[in-house]
């Protein structure tokens, strides 16, 4: 096998609570994490020498900029095959949106070189290896559902919760995560407790829906408040931002709630995309697998 292609899903934050600032300067937080069914494409090839990151959105990085090819740069390092890899990224999920797209993206190279370049190593070392990439690469890993403590690399995955759809709603602009955390006032966030979301029934999970960083995006960008109140009148069971923003999302507990929604709010002119939730690891069969 020299090529593998995978899709890398988006994820959203059921729960985002943020515990405060850590003496290594990154902040403490406690996350739930669901993937969905927004994916981008993601095919790796082996090449001669060197390593090539081609996307169809301009707006991504091509060489060591790209998270994707710093992965594919540990990998290669860590198996001493002198071959190149080639990485090309079809690109669905909205950029800087708080879907957590580039991480997806690294966690699909990680799985799909760990394959072509035979190094058989396990979940918990590419888990490792993505945390230096970042934060939410791990939980690409152990995923569809997951727990999230630390600052965000230390991982349970959770049963997943029942089938329910989302819309993901983002309004055509991008975010700074790293803005957002400077910006964070800890006077005004209203701590979520993010254990109990497990287990919970759809209605619940939408109840218990919750985001610190909304105080410092919404703020600034006050059609965060407005996507959240169109989902809700078109019947969401609730509605918060993901990550640091700016996509919203509500919470639909049927395929055709979520898309008579998609139908109402598509004159807003805002990127609508319905989802189901993952129930299954995109990756089950590469992670447990011997190449």
């Amino acid at each position: 096998m020299n090529e593998l292609a995978l899709r890398a899903p988006a994820k959203i934050n059921l729960c985002l609570s943020v515990l405060g600032k850590r003496p290594d300067g990154y902040h403490e937080v406690e996350m739930v994490m669901q993937a969905v069914g927004l994916y981008d494409e993601v095919t790796v090839r082996l090449i001669d020498s060197g390593i090539t990151v081609t996307c169809d959105n301009t707006a991504i990085p091509a060489g060591t900029g790209n998270i994707a090819y710093r992965a594919a740069r540990e990998m290669l390092d860590l198996s001493g095959n002198p071959s190149g890899i080639a990485i090309e990224i079809r690109k669905n999920i909205p950029v800087a949106a708080g879907l957590g797209g580039g991480s997806s993206d690294a966690a699909a190279v990680l799985v799909a070189c760990n394959r072509l370049l035979r190094t058989r190593i396990g979940r918990e070392q590419l888990a490792e290896i993505g945390t230096r990439l970042g934060m939410d690469v791990p939980f690409f890993l152990f995923g569809p559902t997951a727990l999230a403590k630390g600052r965000g690399e230390l991982l349970t995955s959770l049963p997943s919760p029942p089938k329910f759809w989302v819309l993901l709603v983002n309004p055509g602009f991008e975010t700074s995560t790293a803005w957002v955390y400077k910006n964070l006032n800890f006077g005004l966030t209203k701590k979520g407790d993010c254990t109990n979301i497990a287990g919970l029934k759809v209605s619940q999970i939408a109840r218990s829906l919750h985001n610190d960083l909304e105080t410092v995006t919404a703020t600034a960008h006050p059609v965060i408040a407005e996507m959240e109140r169109s989902l809700i009148d078109s019947r969401a069971l609730g509605a918060c931002m993901s990550g640091s923003g700016p996509t919203v999302f509500g919470i639909f507990d049927t395929e055709a709630a979520c898309r008579a929604a998609t139908q109402a709010l598509h004159t807003k002119g805002w990127h609508l995309y319905p989802a189901e939730i993952l129930t299954g690891s995109p990756y089950k069969e590469y992670l447990e697998s011997a190449p």
